[in-house]
């Protein structure tokens, strides 16, 4: 097999765990209605691959190795997303109990209305 093949073999994998990627991500942008999706997108994308490379990593490598993968990219991906929910939530709180006078919009608003 060329160097070639055997790329586009490998860039066909993280494809495919991408896609997988993409469905619980998207199931918890809409349950969120968008807040904090943008941090959970790299998280779920970045487990998925993650996941996915571990099981031919352990010796699956044949059919049933590839949909393990793709099911463990499944279950990584669902897993980062509800932590990036987590994260962008938290950083929302933090942002949200910082005085005003401290953030910079809320004092060039101030500055405005005056």
């Amino acid at each position: 097999m060329t160097f070639e093949a055997r790329l586009a073999f490998v860039l066909f994998f993280f494809l495919c765990w991408t896609i997988v990627a993409l469905l619980p991500w998207a199931v918890t942008a809409v349950a969120v209605r968008g807040r904090g999706a943008i941090i959970a997108l790299p998280l779920a994308v970045f487990a998925a691959w993650a996941a996915g490379v571990v099981v031919p990593l352990a010796g699956w490598r044949d059919a049933t190795g590839f949909f393990v993968s793709l099911l463990a990219a499944l279950v990584a991906a669902s897993a980062a997303s509800a932590a990036g929910i987590a994260v962008a939530r938290r950083i929302e709180a933090l942002r949200a109990s910082e005085p005003a006078a401290s953030r910079p919009a809320a004092g060039r608003r101030a500055r405005l209305d005056s």
